[in-house]
């Protein structure tokens, strides 16, 4: 992104980098015996966006998701398949997605999709922007979003949009 399309003052906040894997615990372990990630958040189900993901952090600050398929037909199991894009995106939350969407149109970049409701964020919108380079960007319209960890990845459950209400929702 050119440096002259961000906005100057300081919307685009940093949230995480995408991983894709087979399956939530493959990405556990992996992160975890490469890079240190010791403290998860909850699993979640997104069926929308037809993905199971997590998040974890490293000793470092540093934010993963794991993107696991949900089922055949899930956007992510073509590029786990032919093996590429697996580092897949670097994600942004933003206030306004229209209008970050706008800076990211106008330094070259299209939107893959329209936006959708995710799940791990209390059903804000998100949506990914391409540019020719292949580089694969997330906007996610909840700029206060904090992510809870917890330090025991075994213990999490998986939350899921289908059939409960927002109070039995972890806010993450």
């Amino acid at each position: 992104m050119l440096a002259e399309n961000l906005p100057s003052n300081g919307r685009l906040r940093f949230d995480h980098l995408g991983v894709l894997v087979p399956d939530l615990a493959h990405g556990r372990r992996l992160l975890s015996s490469v890079l240190g990630v010791s403290c998860w958040t909850v699993e979640f189900e997104d069926p929308v966006n037809d993905v199971f993901v997590q998040f974890g952090r490293c000793p470092g600050g540093m934010c993963y998701e794991t993107v696991a398929p949900r089922s055949a037909l899930s956007p992510v199991r073509n590029a786990l398949k032919r093996r590429v894009n697996i580092f897949n995106h670097v994600a942004y939350r933003v206030a306004s997605l229209a209008e970050q969407g706008a800076c990211l149109r106008a330094a070259g970049f299209g939107a893959i999709a329209d936006p959708t409701p995710a799940v791990a964020y209390d059903n804000q919108p998100i949506q990914f922007f391409a540019n020719a380079d292949g580089l694969l960007v997330e906007l996610i319209e909840a700029p206060e979003h904090r992510h809870v960890y917890s330090a025991e990845a075994a213990s999490v459950g998986v939350f899921s949009f289908g059939g409960l209400d927002v109070e039995q929702r972890q806010r993450l």
